[in-house]
């Protein structure tokens, strides 16, 4: 792809609500696969990793740790809606402090990344999305602080 393109393609995870009978890997195990076969990059979206962990029920934590740290290029949070038996990955909120540990976890393993807030529905005033961009900036300064 990156011969035909001239650039390398990010790949991004996607949130799930069902799971396909014929799967017979996890899709951690089939997106680590894709990235390592083709040379493609991962756009890791770390509030799809959670909503789809609540979902079925998995742990987002292994999820993270079976993807290849050298192919995640950029990071995506945003917020999700909770209607009780599931969670709808919205970007119609705030990140959620679940989805906040999680991407300290995530940057703590990969180290910072270009990260971008997703919010595309019921859009807060400026502010309140630069708030959000600020934190992710924050916990990235603080894991680099820590890990050095």
């Amino acid at each position: 792809m990156l011969e035909l393109l001239g650039r390398r393609i990010l790949l991004e995870n996607v949130s799930t609500y069902l799971r396909f009978k014929h799967s017979t890997i996890p899709e951690w195990q089939f997106l680590s696969e894709v990235a390592v076969r083709t040379g493609c990059g991962i756009l890791l979206d770390v509030n799809n990793v959670y909503v789809s962990a609540v979902n079925h029920g998995f742990d987002a934590r292994e999820y993270l740790a079976a993807i290849p740290a050298a192919a995640v290029e950029e990071i995506h949070l945003a917020g999700y809606d909770d209607y009780g038996p599931c969670l709808i990955d919205t970007h119609g909120r705030a990140v959620t402090q679940d989805v906040w540990m999680l991407y300290r976890e995530t940057v703590r393993r990969l180290g910072a990344r270009p990260t971008l807030i997703e919010w595309d529905t019921d859009i807060p005033a400026l502010g309140a999305l630069i708030d959000e961009a600020r934190k992710a900036d924050r916990i990235a300064e603080e894991e680099h602080a820590v890990a050095a």
